[in-house]
């Protein structure tokens, strides 16, 4: 198949068959495995990805990559089927905090009390118990300790070192929103974005991880933006991917091309239904769940071995668990949240203004096939 004559990204959106419940699903499962390896062996233990690249990308991060690619199409497509701000925030918050607030309570009230080696009356008074909750909670000062606990650990005193992507991910919903609100959410402010996240890097220091996160989340953003002109062709995916194998290899520019590069990829895989993997979500979504409760339960799994162990057991043996509570948080926490989605508070049933949806572009003619 020529490129040419390969369907358009919007054809692929149209169908409801896709692999996206699975890709999130692997993403997630992928940063359990990443993290087996310093939980499981020590901080510092270098894993395959991370060697192969050079030290530029782990497992862990590429599973983010992933997640926030698939992240910068469905948002942006939410937000232009239904432009409007009240609805946008309530689904985005039903989302994300029903689940994270269960397994803060979770942790704070079981786990913490179960390792910490302070009598239980010092825990729960502590200050840092409640800030541990409040400010994970609020996404804007997150703690990584919990008085006493996991302080033995291969890796110690962090309870859950997913957290910290939380906070770029609502922040891109901001950004999502205001773009939105504004009009600029068009095709040549995404890519100047996009742009200028790729250039941030090399001219200052000072944004933290906000423009290598863009790339991903601004990735997916820009590929729905020109979806009806982006063909998902075999030969573009394999030229991709080789040119983010050339530089992993090189040691130089590997989380740039996962940017510029693995969106396409990503994209290609998840609107390519494949048998089985086009309805593994049938029964749930257990991705976030995973991502939520696998640190925890990986650290948890260390202190009960005694110390340090070899990743492939710390992932063997943290797996099953983290699968049972993530199917648990679909079933009792994030699936009825989810489902109140057109119940809108009070204070989001008042009329807002309107806000004039973008047109869409006009498909472009087929090549000839």
């Amino acid at each position: 198949m020529s490129p040419h004559s390969a369907p358009t990204l919007q054809t692929r959106l149209d169908s409801r068959r896709n692999n996206l419940d699975f890709l999130r699903f692997a993403a997630a499962a992928g940063v359990l495995f990443s993290h087996a390896f310093p939980l499981g062996e020590g901080k510092g233990t270098v894993e395959p990805l991370e060697s192969f690249t050079r030290g530029q990308l782990s497992l862990g991060r590429l599973g983010v990559a992933v997640f926030l690619i698939i992240s910068g199409v469905l948002i942006t497509r939410s937000w232009e089927r239904t432009p409007d701000a009240a609805r946008f925030i309530w689904a985005r918050a039903l989302r994300i905090f029903p689940g994270l607030g269960a397994m803060l309570l979770l942790t704070v009230g079981v786990l913490g009390p179960a390792f910490t080696r302070l009598p239980l009356g010092d825990y729960f008074t502590a200050p840092d118990s409640a800030l541990y909750l409040l400010g994970n909670f609020a996404l804007s000062w997150p703690q990584w300790h919990l008085p006493g606990v996991f302080e033995a650990n291969a890796y110690p005193h962090a309870v859950n070192g997913s957290l910290w992507t939380l906070k770029y991910e609502v922040g891109f919903y901001v950004l999502t929103l205001g773009l939105g609100l504004t009009g600029l959410l068009r095709r040549g402010v995404v890519v100047l974005g996009f742009v200028g996240a790729a250039v941030a890097p090399f001219v200052t220091g000072r944004l933290g991880f906000w423009p290598e996160l863009y790339l991903y989340f601004g990735g997916g953003v820009a590929l729905y933006q020109w979806r009806a002109h982006v063909r998902m062709s075999p030969w573009v995916a394999a030229a991709c991917v080789a040119g983010w194998l050339i530089t992993a290899r090189l040691g130089y520019g590997c989380r740039i091309a996962t940017g510029l590069l693995g969106g396409y990829v990503v994209l290609y895989l998840a609107f390519r239904p494949v048998g089985a993997l086009a309805d593994f979500g049938r029964r749930g979504d257990l991705s976030y769940g995973v991502y939520l409760y696998a640190f925890p339960v990986q650290q948890t799994v260390s202190a009960l071995l005694g110390g340090r162990t070899a990743w492939w057991v710390n992932a063997a043996v943290a797996l099953p668990c983290v699968l049972l509570l993530a199917a648990l948080s679909w079933r009792w926490v994030e699936q009825p949240a989810l489902r109140r989605k057109d119940r809108l508070p009070a204070w989001a049933r008042r009329p807002a203004a309107p806000v004039t949806a973008l047109p869409e572009t006009p498909p472009r003619p087929a090549g000839p096939r």
